[in-house]
């Protein structure tokens, strides 16, 4: 039954992940944003295509990385919480941001956005 299933994973993780109405984006350690779901999308008002390869602060109206950035936080000392607010709305999220390692070294950082 298993074999059946090989070469799904990426697609049903990306249509779950769609389907939740929270941002999740996905970095690599260097603030570049390798993916984000739909509602990232629609809340930024960006298609992915003009998201992806992009550092994450562009997406936050920024040239430089944020002061108090989780995705640099999150390398360092492992899962960080904090608020983050949209840049066009002024909305305000609880942002929990995660890092993936392989082999000992953080590869990619995933961001959790829920509206507070």
């Amino acid at each position: 039954m298993a074999d059946q299933n090989e070469g799904y994973t990426e697609s049903l993780l990306n249509i779950i992940l769609d389907e939740i109405d929270d941002i999740i984006i996905i970095h690599d350690s260097e603030h570049t944003v390798v993916w984000i779901n739909r509602a990232g999308t629609e809340k930024f008002g960006r298609s992915l295509e003009s998201i992806i390869g992009k550092e994450c602060y562009t997406l936050f109206g920024r040239s430089t990385c944020c002061d108090d950035c989780p995705v640099t936080a999150a390398v360092r000392d492992d899962r960080i919480k904090s608020i983050r607010k949209m840049p066009k709305t002024g909305e305000r999220y609880k942002c929990t941001t995660m890092p993936l390692s392989r082999d000992g070294e953080i590869k990619l950082v995933v961001q959790h956005l829920r509206k507070a």
